[in-house]
């Protein structure tokens, strides 16, 4: 009886012990910063949108879960692919630029649009594309990023069809697409 009481002084007084097993681990990562309010959620989301800007994949990735999800028309990855997602649309595009709209904020959910730009590295074609995201915080990190565009803009505006319209998140389709049941995807 008195056998479990004394193992458990004992473990308690050699993880006390200097130089013990119990103190040589490695310090826990910190926890990421707190975002208490909107204006922090909103600021958070805007410096992950502006890595794209700069190309920064290491301070894009660490401001995703390990378990999140990134979707977008036609895929749909976790934190490590979002990767190689990031590091494939800096090897294929340039200039990149990010025009931030307004943001609907509740709780840990947001929603927001956005214009991304970019300019193709061998065709030297520039696309703006709108887009909306719908995401989710979990302990200061993204957990889901939901991302929503119309797959018809790039091509089209690359083909002379539809103006650019870059700048404008506001409006996040290009200013002459019309909506038809043949573009409804």
């Amino acid at each position: 009886m008195n056998i479990p009481l004394l193992s458990i002084a004992l473990f308690a007084t050699i993880a006390a012990i200097p130089g013990s097993a119990a103190e040589s681990k490695p310090a826990a990562c910190p926890p990421p910063p707190s975002i208490d309010n909107r204006e922090q959620l909103v600021a958070f989301v805007t410096r992950v949108l502006q890595t794209w800007e700069q190309g920064d994949s290491a301070g894009f990735l660490a401001a995703f879960t390990d378990d999140a999800v990134f979707a977008y028309p036609g895929g749909r990855v976790g934190k490590t692919e979002l990767g190689a997602l990031f590091a494939d649309l800096h090897a294929r595009k340039r200039d990149v630029k990010v025009y931030v709209g307004p943001f609907i904020v509740l709780g840990n959910e947001f929603a927001l649009r956005y214009q991304f730009a970019c300019t193709d590295r061998v065709t030297g074609r520039r696309q703006a594309v709108g887009t909306g995201v719908r995401g989710t915080l979990r302990d200061g990190k993204i957990v889901t990023f939901k991302e929503y565009w119309d797959g018809h803009i790039a091509p089209e505006q690359a083909e002379g069809k539809l103006p650019l319209d870059e700048g404008n998140p506001l409006f996040p389709i290009a200013a002459g697409f019309m909506m038809t049941p043949e573009r409804v995807n």
